[in-house]
């Protein structure tokens, strides 16, 4: 059994996977606000400085699944602190990087590092502690590593205003090289295959390879459709082009002897419908963080440094409720609380997008609020629900699809809500070059209501997967019992 059964050590593992969240989540914004002193720093323009956030982000996803299907085979351990020490050392690297191309790499190489925490963190939690803690353990592991997404641009503001854009690289190296030696000792070992197992299967390159072409090409033209233009030719011939990459990548899984994305684990209906769940639930969250800026500026007249602290309502609740939700997910249906959730972030987007008109800050507050606790509800025990479906030898792979499921639900709700808004603006407002100054107010809380009535769509079709979701579902562990992708 690699289950902990002291407190003390169950703490450790929890601290260990939170920090390696919020280290990897961190890492994804605190370099945006210092963009324009590393152009400056490099003599280069604003449009290939943005390549230190785009590669991170391409590398991260890509990864994840690999790194999981690693993590499978040779032990959950081994791979995260191995995670620690790249992400550590390819930190430093990124701070004293003499060079802007020097930069680029040692940005892959962190976002390497940041896959195999990502891909491993909630795997430590649902293999190391016991079945009737994990909503606990959740309640502290969701809302530590969403701090990283909280604190991200104001903490790289404040550290690159008191000294230069290399230390929000160079922080990292003590808080890593400190995380490595408690990891090490707090984690316990273990069990991958045996050698003998290993010798007699291969590493799968060619799945590896049409996996991260696929999921990168992917991620590329989605995150830049709305600058190229989601009809041009090149944006069109890319997402073609991952389409048949990962067409092909799932056609070779099913024949590989030893598959980096093991499709049985789709077997069990419930972790599939859990994984469809938490892709449209996590949409809402992510969109209304990139709309609600433009909402608060243009409509209510917030200037930019109040309304970072208006948008952190949300994140302050969501931390203070989600450990009470991840308790509560250990004592009654997870799916329940999913559910709950899910219909009480639905009626808030509606009911916001109806009082939007009113141009109230109040109204506002109440809808950050209310999200906080509805999303509070939705993502401990979702978290919990997702691995406790997971099958017990494929825990890493699992987390690995789920992170990346996590990813893309955040990326398509951003697409989703950003396409509603500006389809519903004057043509041409909504390109790239365009400014909202000259738009009519009304014309712009229009676009606002009916992009949040789309994030309300996204929050139902999280209520109708996780319907059909049955808890005391056995897990699947042969090929042949049952097959929900056909």
């Amino acid at each position: 059994m690699d289950q902990v059964t002291s407190r003390g050590r169950q703490i450790g593992v929890i601290l260990s996977g939170s920090l390696a969240g919020f280290m990897v989540l961190l890492d994804t914004n605190i370099v945006n606000i210092s963009l324009p002193e590393i152009a400056a720093s490099f003599s280069i323009s604003p449009g290939s400085v943005v390549r230190v956030t785009l590669i991170y982000l391409l590398i991260l996803s890509s990864t994840l699944i690999i790194f999981g299907k690693l993590a499978d085979k040779y032990g959950l351990r081994r791979i995260f602190l191995s995670g620690f020490s790249v992400f550590t050392a390819s930190s430093l690297l990124c701070g004293i990087s003499p060079s802007f191309q020097l930069l680029l790499v040692s940005r892959m190489l962190q976002a390497l590092g940041g896959a195999m925490l990502f891909a491993t963190s909630i795997a430590l939690i649902s293999k190391f502690i016991p079945p009737d803690r994990r909503g606990w353990a959740f309640g502290i592991f969701s809302p530590l590593s969403s701090l990283g997404l909280l604190v991200g641009n104001p903490l790289g503001g404040l550290i690159t205003g008191l000294m230069n854009w290399h230390w929000i690289f160079l922080v990292n190296v003590p808080v890593g090289l400190a995380a490595v030696l408690y990891a090490g000792k707090m984690i316990p070992a273990d069990h991958s295959r045996t050698d003998e197992q290993k010798d007699r299967k291969g590493f799968d390159f060619i799945g590896s390879a049409l996996s991260f072409c696929g999921l990168a090409l992917l991620m590329f033209f989605v995150n830049q459709g709305p600058r190229i233009g989601w009809d041009s030719p090149l944006t069109l011939t890319g997402l073609a082009g991952a389409v048949v990459l990962l067409t092909g990548f799932i056609l070779w899984e099913r024949i590989s002897r030893d598959p980096i994305l093991d499709l049985t684990i789709f077997r069990s209906r419930g972790f599939s419908l859990a994984i469809l769940a938490s892709i449209a639930g996590f949409g809402v969250m992510s969109g209304s963080n990139v709309l609600l800026p433009f909402y608060l500026r243009y409509c209510l007249d917030v200037n930019v440094t109040h309304s970072g602290f208006i948008l952190m309502t949300f994140a302050v609740l969501f931390t203070m409720c989600s450990p009470i939700t991840g308790r509560l997910s250990d004592r009654v249906s997870k799916t329940l609380l999913t559910i709950i959730g899910m219909s009480l972030a639905t009626l808030i987007c509606i009911s916001f997008s109806l009082l939007l008109p009113i141009g109230h800050l109040g109204i506002l507050f109440a809808f950050m609020v209310l999200l906080g606790v509805s999303y509070a509800l939705f993502i401990t025990p979702n978290n919990n629900l997702v691995m406790s479906m997971a099958r017990p030898d494929k825990q890493s792979l699992s987390s690995g699809v789920f992170k990346l499921a996590t990813n893309l639900g955040q990326m398509f709700g951003i697409i989703l809500m950003e396409m509603v808004f500006t389809l519903s603006l004057p043509p041409g407002s909504g390109s790239p070059d365009s400014s909202l100054d000259n738009i009519p107010s009304d014309t712009l809380l229009r676009g606002f209501s009916l992009a949040f009535l789309s994030g309300a769509g996204l929050c139902f079709l999280a209520i109708v997967f996780s319907l059909f979701i049955r808890e005391k579902e056995a897990v699947v562990t042969t090929p042949g019992e049952t097959a929900f992708l056909g």
